[in-house]
């Protein structure tokens, strides 16, 4: 753009202003310098972007990576897909729990980058391809693009929007207004939506200017979500140092930390959370995270966990169908995949405090409540005879051979697999941590087995609903029990009460409740769109204020 301004002898003095252009290697260059006659006095400025680089990494949740097979890198190999929920829908439901058992097998699948990306931009300058690398080699394809595409466009958008509105805008009217963060500034997050907050620190005009000084390249490091979450955290830390490497060496002008100190964000949502956690505090990568912004994590577990794996997610609609409608379709799956067994209630939960019950179930017709000695895991997830067990090893299978080696499977994962990950991530918190959840939606707070019908002789075979239980009783007779949510508020999965760790952790800076639906967390359309999330709102606060501890290169 060129613009006319007088002299300081009051003659019209020509100043052209050029904007930035990147290669491929992230370096800035400026074209369009053109002479001018040296009476006209002429000056050229050439407006600078930010150069330094501090990457923000987002994990998934359970079933959020695409996944292929690991014996093949062939199209047809996909095993777990989500360009578009139909297509998903159309390649899993209906397959009964054999086929699913052998396709969504943690031994013999790995993360699939292939999936499709979004290609909408939401800043004015591109980020695909030069200013940072190609948005699939920062592995955007690695995650289900109906869950987060969208979402990770605008994230990327408003990450850049402000420096990159300044920079367009120059000599304008709009110059100085910035952009979406601008409209964050002084805005309090606890009135919005009936939200509650504890460690509200709203956003200064100050810390916004300070980390306009800094490029925020999004990332997306995937993982196999059915082998141990221990597995996905070292992944993760692999992947920090190649995204430290990454801008270290190969691409723009490097990291805005000292050699050797460099660090990244994480955004997590769900069981993602869990993984950065461990990859922080027992991996070994907390010296490499600047801070942690945790979405929805199930941090003590849920038992919704329980409630899919024993009946099903039919329940759930067509996500449901996806899952698994039945037992025997979802279980004979869950029930060799660690990562989403590692989501059962923890012995922390409730503070060992019963959330199962079975009404009528002792023999003096009183109600059974389990945990009763603070034990999950012996009374539940191990118990091998009682109807309400966690696990049927004969689900699908008849042979007794068979049977007895799921079982021996089964319960050499819970002891050396799920359980140890659950109790070493106890109270595990990077320093410097950000939280928000959902508050407002019914959830599997506790569950109860409820007798629906008296006790009946039975004479012929019944079709129950998925959520109900058919127990066999002597003399020919059997009792229905019907699965009941207590729908206490949380966010559809994850109740309340599994975040009661965090609120008492002082590693913790800030957590946000707010009427976030657990699949749903990131949800947004547009830049415009945030000023209605107060869930990606707290988010990016939160980076900003991490980002004020970095000084100026």
């Amino acid at each position: 753009m060129t613009e006319e301004k007088p002299s300081e002898s009051g003659n019209s003095q020509p100043v052209t202003c050029i904007k930035p252009q990147w290669d491929r290697h992230g370096l800035v260059h400026w074209n369009g310098i053109q002479n001018q006659k040296k009476s006209l006095n002429a000056q050229v400025v050439l407006l600078q972007p930010p150069l330094k680089v501090i990457p923000v990494i987002f994990l998934p949740g359970v079933m959020g990576t695409n996944l292929m097979s690991n014996k093949s890198a062939r199209r047809e190999d996909t095993i777990w897909r989500g360009d578009s929920m139909g297509a998903v829908y159309l390649k899993w439901a209906g397959k009964n729990g054999s086929r699913r058992r052998a396709l969504l097998n943690p031994y013999t699948t790995k993360v699939d980058n292939r999936g499709d990306i979004d290609q909408t931009f939401h800043s004015p300058i591109s980020d695909d391809g030069k200013l940072f690398p190609s948005r699939r080699k920062r592995g955007w394809g690695e995650v289900l693009s109906f869950s987060y595409g969208k979402f990770l466009s605008v994230f990327q958008g408003a990450l850049l929007d402000d420096w990159q509105q300044d920079l367009v805008n120059y000599g304008t009217p709009s110059q100085g207004k910035g952009g979406i963060l601008s409209q964050l500034v002084g805005r309090q997050l606890a009135v919005d939506n009936g939200a509650e907050i504890s460690g509200e620190s709203v956003m200064t005009r100050q810390e916004l200017d300070h980390y306009r000084n800094f490029l925020l390249p999004l990332h997306v490091c995937g993982y196999n979500w059915l082998e141990d979450n221990k597995t996905s955290a070292a992944g993760l830390v692999a992947c920090i140092d190649k995204v430290i490497d990454l801008y270290r060496h190969e691409h723009c002008y490097g990291m805005a930390f000292p050699a050797g100190q460099e660090k990244v964000i994480l955004v997590t949502h769900s069981m993602g959370g869990l993984v950065a956690r461990y990859a922080s505090q027992i991996a070994g990568a907390q010296d490499k995270i600047l801070g942690i912004v945790h979405g929805v994590i199930p941090d003590l577990g849920s038992p919704a966990a329980y409630r899919r794996m024993k009946v099903g997610a039919k329940q759930e609609g067509m996500a449901g169908a996806v899952l698994g409608n039945t037992a025997q379709e979802l279980m004979p799956v869950l029930a060799r995949a660690p990562a989403p067994l590692q989501l059962l209630p923890s012995t922390k939960y409730l503070n060992g405090a019963p959330w199962l019950t079975v009404e009528g179930g002792r023999e003096d017709g009183s109600d059974i409540t389990l945990p009763e000695t603070k034990d999950p895991f012996g009374e539940i997830y191990l118990n091998k005879t009682l109807w309400y067990r966690l696990y049927e090893a004969d689900i699908i299978d008849k042979d007794a051979a068979v049977i007895k080696n799921n079982w021996d499977e089964y319960s050499d994962l819970i002891n050396k697999v799920v359980q140890r990950f659950i109790e070493k991530l106890d109270n595990q918190y990077h320093p410097n941590s950000y939280a928000f959840y959902g508050h407002k939606t019914g959830s599997d707070g506790k569950l109860s087995w409820k007798k629906i019908t008296q006790v009946y002789t039975k004479k012929t075979d019944i079709k129950l609903p998925n959520n109900y239980r058919e127990v066999l009783l002597p003399l020919h007779r059997a009792q229905v029990y019907h699965l009941a949510s207590s729908s206490t508020p949380g966010d559809g999965t994850v109740p309340v009460e599994s975040l009661s760790a965090i609120r008492q952790s002082s590693s913790i800076k800030s957590i946000l409740a707010t009427a976030v639906e657990h699949q749903g967390a990131y949800d947004v359309d547009s830049l415009k769109d945030i000023l209605n999330r107060p869930a990606l709102q707290f988010t990016l606060r939160a980076i900003v204020k991490m980002v004020k501890e970095v000084p100026v290169p």
